[in-house]
């Protein structure tokens, strides 16, 4: 879809409808006269008709800015004149396709989903794809709507390739939001999440969609930035009978029985997790419509809140709400809770030195320390302390509600003791090496009004001021000494950032290789055994792809060392410019590569890659100015997620590549128990359109 400018001549009443007993024949007579007319300035002006809403959609932006004239026949699927500030937003369908239709948000039109309407007006070049401007809408027929709606997934709405098109996809709503003419869902789905509108009914208990399975029927929109890019996808359903429920919700999510915090994202193959949760906790912290803060008895848990209702700090409350891991941390989206009552059991707050909360798990829980306040944040709207113990440097950050001026109170070089939840963040460096357990590696403290910071010791009344009023030599020594902090604190920040880069380089440096700069065998393990465990829990499917060129010796002795590595570095661009990002290229050999792919949903597609890899390195290669032929032999695994270990699965891989060799190479061969690969017989025959994953 692609939103367009108004057009001035869009302001006036146009739209007409099926004429009326009474004043049939004069409607008529008028319809007729406008018809003919507008026909005669098509004619003269040698623009020729759009009429199809597949080719007004799949026009170049910069050629429907000609405004080329349209006459366009389809049927309404969506109908809005409030979603849009600038304009009605309409969508309607052909036998071609769809296509976006730009009108005028006033006056309110007197058409509906599934009528079949006859459009004239020009194209537009839209905000991302091309639309139509229309001039003229008139109601021919109430035909219903389309019954062929295309089904797809979130993946492939994400492409941007069925932009506006007629679409059915099966997600679990999480939320609704109202506006007063507006309908919103938030609808998650394997692939991602995504937004769908609607227009309000009378009647229609929205609310009861929340935690249902549904299956909807709508055309679909992007968000996208200034520089016409899709960043985003949400639909446009346009009533409560395009939503079909697949698996209800619990009638009440807050009669399920409640779940420990401790039990979040635990291992389990229970897969309730993408259902509504039900907690039972004492409120620790409450930043109304922003943030609330739980302890029950095993854990604690912090959830964006965006009720406006106070859950006062030591109160027990019902919380039900979607778990999901945010900033590497479990929580709950959408959450919504209940005030039950003062609890029975008041949170005491964990005495603590700073350096042990980023040593032992405090994450969440109501901490008490002592610190030394050394400055202010004032980039930040909330009011944040700069506190200093035990060699870590933290923040102290107070509730928005509190105002700037109460936390200048406090004064720099005060000893405070400070009592608010602690929230660490991590060191994402450390995700993925070593034990799999994640660092914190900063720490704030959430407090939760200005009464949680105690004064155990002023500063010295020997400021700097004072020493210097009484004592100017010493106040001069102390500046000189100051200057000079600086200049070293300016050093070590300069070789901090050296070292830091060097490090970084480094790592680099042992996960890649020099040549390809792409990932080598040890990054590749890591990789490799991430994805098994993966496999194992969500029962995907991975491939695991083993190419060695075929004839790369003779390359190196005929052209020499310099070429044969020019070969391999646009070979391994072109395999990686052939896969997914987020599958992995590594080089682990001389001119032996490894592809990981990971998430298939379905074990062939491995093989359909392969293929495609095999017909990509057939192209000569140009080197030097001179054109070389490569050729690849590939063994080809695909793994499910029993038994093996990885060194098992590269050697079967690597079975299956040599086998392929044996075979007469320049070609690809399965590793399975029935012997070798469909696909066995690609020496000879051009590989074309072999899929995509």
């Amino acid at each position: 879809m692609g939103f367009g400018k108004e057009r001035p001549e869009l302001q006036k009443p146009w739209i007409r409808g099926t004429p009326k007993l009474g004043g049939a024949g004069f409607a008529l007579l008028l319809a007729a006269v406008s018809s003919a007319c507008q026909s005669v300035w098509l004619h003269a002006s040698g623009l020729p008709n759009v009429t199809s809403a597949q080719a007004i959609h799949n026009m170049a932006p910069q050629e429907a800015a000609h405004h080329y004239p349209v006459r366009l026949r389809a049927v309404l699927t969506f109908y809005d004149p409030y979603v849009d500030p600038r304009r009605g937003v309409v969508f309607v369908c052909d036998h071609s396709g769809c296509v976006f239709v730009s009108v005028p948000r006033l006056p309110v039109l007197p058409i509906r989903p599934g009528d079949l309407v006859e459009i004239a007006g020009d194209t537009g070049p839209g905000d991302y794809a091309s639309i139509v401007e229309a001039s003229q809408i008139r109601t021919v027929g109430h035909p219903g709507l389309p019954g062929n709606p295309r089904r797809v997934t979130v993946d492939d709405l994400a492409s941007g390739v069925y932009d506006t098109d007629w679409i059915q996809v099966v997600g679990r709503v999480r939320s609704i939001h109202r506006e007063p003419n507006i309908v919103s869902l938030v609808i998650a789905a394997k692939g991602g999440s995504f937004g769908a509108v609607t227009v309000p009914e009378a009647g229609v208990d929205y609310d009861r969609l929340v935690d249902s399975l549904i299956q909807l029927t709508a055309n679909t929109a992007p968000a996208f930035n200034q520089r016409r890019q899709m960043v985003a996808v949400h639909l446009f359903f346009p009533s409560i009978s395009q939503v079909r429920v697949l698996e209800p919700a619990p009638p009440d999510p807050f009669g399920q029985a409640p779940i420990s915090v401790l039990d979040m994202f635990r291992f389990s193959p229970d897969a309730s997790v993408v259902h509504q949760v039900h907690i039972l906790g004492t409120v620790t912290l409450d930043w109304p419509g922003r943030l609330l803060c739980i302890r029950d008895h095993d854990s604690s848990l912090c959830m964006q809140a965006t009720q406006a209702t106070r859950a006062p700090v030591g109160s027990l409350v019902d919380i039900v709400g979607f778990p999901a891991i945010r900033f590497f941390k479990p929580t709950l989206e959408y959450a919504f809770f209940r005030p039950l009552h003062p609890s029975d059991l008041p949170v005491q707050p964990i005495s603590v030195a700073a350096d042990r909360t980023l040593k032992d798990d405090f994450d969440g829980k109501l901490v008490e320390i002592e610190a030394e306040l050394v400055g202010r944040d004032s980039t930040s709207p909330d009011s944040r302390l700069v506190m200093q113990a035990n060699g870590v440097l933290f923040s102290a950050i107070l509730p928005r509600e509190i105002p700037q001026s109460v936390s200048e109170r406090w004064k720099d070089g005060s000893l405070l003791r400070i009592t608010g939840i602690c929230s660490t963040e991590v060191n994402t460096f450390s995700i993925g090496i070593g034990d799999g357990i994640v660092r914190p590696e900063s720490v704030k403290i959430l407090l939760r009004d200005s009464d949680d910071i105690a004064v155990l010791r002023a500063p010295s009344w020997w400021t700097p001021q004072h020493t210097w009023e009484s004592f100017g030599a010493i106040g001069l020594l102390v500046a000189i000494c100051l200057a000079w902090i600086s200049i070293l604190r300016h050093l070590v920040k300069s070789r901090t950032k050296e070292l830091r880069t060097s490090q970084e380089r480094l790592r680099h440096l042992s996960e890649h290789d020099a040549l390809t700069d792409l990932p080598n065998r040890i990054l590749l393990n890591d990789r490799f055994s991430t994805a098994i465990q993966r496999v194992r829990r969500f029962n995907g499917h991975l491939g695991l792809l083993m190419a060695d060129l075929d004839g790369f010796k003779e390359i190196n002795d005929a052209m020499g060392h310099k070429a044969g590595d020019a070969v391999l570095r646009e070979v391994a661009a072109r395999l990686s410019g052939s896969v997914r990002a987020t599958d992995t290229v590594a080089r682990i050999g001389g001119d032996e590569f490894v592809i990981l792919l990971t998430d298939l949903d379905q074990a062939e597609k491995a093989e359909q890659v392969a293929a495609k890899l095999v017909a990509v390195l057939a192209e000569p290669l140009l080197i030097d100015g001179k054109a070389v032929r490569v050729t690849v032999s590939i063994g080809v695994l695909t793994f499910s997620g029993e038994g093996e270990s990885v060194d098992t699965l590269m050697n079967f891989a690597d079975e299956a590549m040599y086998r392929a060799k044996q075979q007469g190479k320049n070609r690809i061969e399965v590793y399975n128990q029935r012997g070798p690969s469909t696909l066995d017989s690609l020496v000879g025959r051009p590989v074309t359109h072999p899929g995509n994953v």
